[in-house]
């Protein structure tokens, strides 16, 4: 009897060892993996999962992560990728106002100011800074997706003219200048001046001579640029006819929200640049590439001149010096020089969302909330200081970047090694917790000297604006067909073989009345509310 009071007792706890095992194996399990977080990555950029900077994280959060990835192609392709099985949060979303809002009123992601209590970090910010709590807010006035906010005062300018000084020596030097330029050799220093038609001559030339030596005319590509891109596209060369251009073609001016492909100036830019085309000296991938290709292809300094914001993300360290700044080429008809404005924000929305799904909402909340510390948001968006963005140890408090990354570009090592997205830069981070790159500063120094004084009179950037939620339904509408409109038109003109013709552009903007005049009234409307708000 004593013999089977003992097994059945050894029984007993061996069963509850098993128990006790199993419900700390299950929680241990789900917090190896306990969240799973879909991002958009192309191939070059490393795997977060293996980033030291989401290692870091791990082990000061307690939260571990599993990152899956979309590239740009296959999450644009995807109608509803909230209803991915299995994720519980979207980061690099994208998501428009309209989505955020049809999303979150629907209850399918979640409304992140609800759960402020566990993110300080966050709060702090709304707190202190109501114009990013208002900027985020839907029309409902709830906050549905985590920002990213970078402020360096520089997103507003993000093209920089240069040009290939070796080539423009060569032609000096072998006599090939056009007869119509006036160049010395002591002219080629950054903040060079040069018209339109001096540009277009010179890069005439580069087209039709060996300018690189290597015995043959067809790999330099005269002028390049990503068009449409957000930096490094063409819309400070179509502002240099005289008009406020920014890549959506949209602006404010003297208060006034207004359409650039309704002045007449526009149409001109575009049949010029369509004789580039013809010419060859744009060529057809600066309408295809994405910035990965521009980037690359510009590395041996094949680019007779190019837009970008700086050299030095372009061009590997050999080629660098063969390169100057043009300042804003001058209308040779009025003698002014012209550019424009971008849209581009310093606060974004839709960086992450989180999706109803997720089990556990405060805890990957709290996990975000730590993007926003100032050495977090440094390397999210720079690079670990394991991976070599910044020197090991902080200087008078701040974290400072290395700017030594070989032989590859400092964006290029960015690229690979930093994962974006949702973080704090504002200044007071700036000037208190991290110093800027050196290449940053560089290009702050640049718009100085040879960029802004030149931005076209009364034009402003359209700042974040908050719209109804019938503004939104309607601009759903009517304001993406009208964008693919205006890039299908544009690009058809510059490429399709033939001079477009003011027949051909009056009967595009008719055709394109209703979603111009609609976007135009829904825009000021909401700017006049803004202004009048912040006043």
């Amino acid at each position: 009897m004593k013999k089977a009071i003992i097994g059945i007792s050894v029984a007993v706890i061996w069963l509850v060892c098993v128990i006790m095992f199993s419900v700390f194996a299950k929680q241990n399990t789900n917090s190896a993996n306990q969240f799973t977080v879909l991002t958009v990555k192309e191939d070059a950029v490393k795997d977060y999962n293996t980033m030291p900077v989401f290692q870091e994280l791990a082990e000061d959060t307690g939260t571990d992560v599993k990152w899956i990835y979309n590239t740009s192609t296959q999450y644009a392709n995807n109608t509803d990728p909230v209803g991915i099985k299995g994720i519980d949060a979207i980061y690099h979303a994208g998501f428009s106002n309209l989505k955020l809002y049809d999303y979150g009123r629907r209850g399918r992601i979640v409304a992140i100011d609800q759960y402020l209590s566990v993110m300080p970090n966050f709060s702090k910010i709304l707190t202190a800074r109501p114009d990013i709590a208002e900027a985020l807010k839907s029309p409902d006035g709830h906050i549905y997706s985590l920002p990213r906010i970078e402020e360096m005062g520089l997103k507003s300018y993000p093209n920089i003219l240069y040009i290939n000084k070796k080539w423009v020596e060569k032609l000096i030097d072998d006599g090939n200048m056009p007869t119509d330029v006036t160049i010395a050799k002591t002219d080629l220093v950054d903040g060079m001046d040069l018209t339109r038609n001096e540009f277009k001559a010179i890069l005439r030339k580069f087209n039709e001579l060996d300018m690189d030596g290597n015995g043959s005319t067809t790999n330099e590509v005269p002028l390049s640029f990503v068009s449409g891109n957000w930096q490094g596209n063409e819309s400070d060369l179509i502002a240099s006819f005289g008009i406020a251009e920014n890549r959506e073609h949209k602006t404010i001016i003297d208060g006034e929200v207004v359409f650039t492909i309704e002045d007449e100036n526009w149409f001109r830019a575009v049949r010029e640049l369509s004789e580039w085309y013809s010419l060859g000296l744009i060529r057809s991938s600066a309408f295809t590439q994405t910035e990965s290709d521009f980037l690359a292809r510009g590395q041996d300094g094949r680019y007779g001149a190019f837009y970008w914001w700086e050299k030095d993300t372009v061009l590997n360290k050999s080629v660098r010096n063969d390169y100057i700044i043009v300042k804003p080429l001058i209308n040779d008809e009025t003698g002014l020089r012209y550019v424009g404005v971008s849209n581009e924000l310093e606060i974004e929305k839709g960086a992450c969302v989180i999706l109803d799904a997720c089990e556990d909402k405060e805890g990957l909340l709290s996990y975000f909330d730590k993007f926003f510390e100032p050495d977090y948001s440094a390397q999210l968006n720079y690079g670990s200081i394991k991976s070599g963005a910044f020197l090991a140890q902080k200087v008078n408090g701040k974290l400072v970047p290395n700017d030594d990354h070989g032989e590859q570009s400092a964006d290029d090592f960015r690229m690979k090694n930093a994962p974006y997205g949702v973080v704090y830069l504002a200044k007071e981070t700036w000037d208190n917790y991290v110093e800027m790159e050196s290449r940053a500063k560089l290009r702050l120094s640049n718009l100085e000297n040879y960029v802004k004084e030149y931005t076209f009179a009364g034009a402003t950037s359209i700042p974040n604006l908050n719209y109804t939620r019938e503004e939104l339904t309607t601009l759903n509408t009517y304001e993406s067909s009208l964008g693919n409109n205006i890039a299908s038109w544009y690009a058809g003109c510059i490429t399709g073989g033939s001079t477009p013709t003011r027949e051909s552009w009056q009967n595009f903007l008719n055709t394109n009345k209703d979603s111009i005049d609609t976007v135009l009234r829904l825009n000021q409307a909401a700017y006049n509310r803004y202004i009048e708000a912040i006043n």
